[in-house]
């Protein structure tokens, strides 16, 4: 099963509202039919290979991703959570999460480049645009120093700046220019599916290649 759910509340890191995709494993194993006495270790082989899955799908899942956005995987990874589901004593599955309060700014997509024109920028592999009348700039973080690399645009009436090699003068604010979330990444159009299909094969054949070990194992004399 697979759902898109709307969380309230978020991590500091998450922002204050994430959109994730939940991996149910219910009725993806075919390995629970004619096991005999090994049918009361299945919740046990089961919950070890979620936490498989649980190390190897945030892996696909930014893979899958930079299959589509020209994007490095880093930026993915600081946008992206995956948690466990509890169900009862034995674990249920796990949801992945991507941050949805916040975009990924344009100039962390890969081959953005100032132009005469503007910002020339490509979110989607093979397709690049020009965001005109945008500019790249090192914005101030705190203390004065200088922070990660935006593409920004001027906007509304100029204000006396506060802080930083501008101080006391009067300039234009700065808006950060900003894309897709990580959260609609993970949405977007078939990947839940996609993402679904390779949880459910991770989890079978897990669960199988423990089955196989175990029945190798040399019977106790």
């Amino acid at each position: 099963m697979v759902a898109g759910t709307v969380l309230k509340r978020g991590t500091r890191k998450l922002g204050r509202a994430t959109v994730g995709v939940g991996f149910d494993m219910s009725g993806a194993l075919r390995v629970q039919r004619e096991l005999g006495l090994l049918a009361d270790r299945l919740p046990w082989l089961q919950e070890r290979a979620i936490r498989t899955l649980y190390r190897r799908l945030p892996v696909e899942a930014r893979r899958d991703i930079q299959r589509q956005y020209n994007i490095i995987g880093s930026r993915i990874r600081e946008h992206m959570a995956v948690r466990y589901i509890d169900s009862g004593p034995r674990l249920g599955g796990i949801r992945l999460y991507g941050q949805w309060a916040r975009g990924i700014g344009m100039a962390n997509f890969r081959g953005t480049r100032q132009v005469r024109a503007g910002v020339s920028y490509s979110v989607y592999h093979g397709i690049r645009k020009v965001d005109k009348g945008s500019f790249l700039a090192r914005l101030l973080q705190g203390r004065g120093r200088l922070g990660n690399l935006h593409a920004v645009e001027r906007y509304g009436p100029k204000v006396t700046m506060q802080a930083g090699s501008y101080k006391g003068q009067k300039r234009q604010r700065l808006a950060v220019h900003y894309r897709s979330t990580v959260a609609q990444m993970l949405a977007e159009g078939r990947r839940p599916e996609r993402l679904a299909d390779y949880s459910r094969r991770i989890l079978q054949q897990e669960v199988e290649r423990q089955l196989a070990s175990y029945m190798r194992r040399p019977s106790a004399p």
